[in-house]
């Protein structure tokens, strides 16, 4: 019997339980992703602590009050690539995510094959950079 190897990867979904599941689906079959799904920040950022996900994809939405502080301690946490979907923010929300780091925006509607290459360039960056692209710099 001749197999295939499938390198498992994981990775986090922090949404709403409706979108979660039309997300899920097609990133699990498309791109051979394990996926955990949180609803809430603190939910998401205390698994990302226990186990570090190669790719997170957000809804802005659920930051609530915290946004931009939310998304931020997030992604220190998970130290890894961040996709975010969002409708309607600020000019000043969009510069921050940039600032942050944030791999790609995706705007209200999407094409969930849009989606899923994006979460595929994303884990192959973590596997390219890992968390060297975190280390400080020291000058001798």
């Amino acid at each position: 019997m001749q197999g295939k190897y499938v390198h498992l990867r994981y990775g986090i979904i922090l949404a709403r339980e409706e979108q979660a599941a039309v997300l899920r689906q097609p990133l699990v079959e498309l791109e051979q992703l394990r996926l955990d799904v949180f609803e809430y920040t603190n939910d998401a950022i205390q698994a990302v602590r226990k186990r570090h996900p190669q790719v997170v994809i957000a809804d802005y939405e659920r930051f609530g009050a915290a946004g931009i502080h939310g998304l931020a301690e997030l992604m220190n946490e998970a130290d890894a690539p961040v996709i975010l979907f969002v409708r309607d923010v600020s000019e000043w929300e969009n510069e921050q995510f940039g600032e942050l780091g944030v791999q790609r925006v995706f705007n209200a509607k999407f094409k969930l094959s849009e989606l899923a290459a994006e979460v595929d360039k994303a884990i192959k960056r973590r596997r390219r950079i890992g968390s060297s692209d975190r280390l400080p710099v020291i000058s001798v």
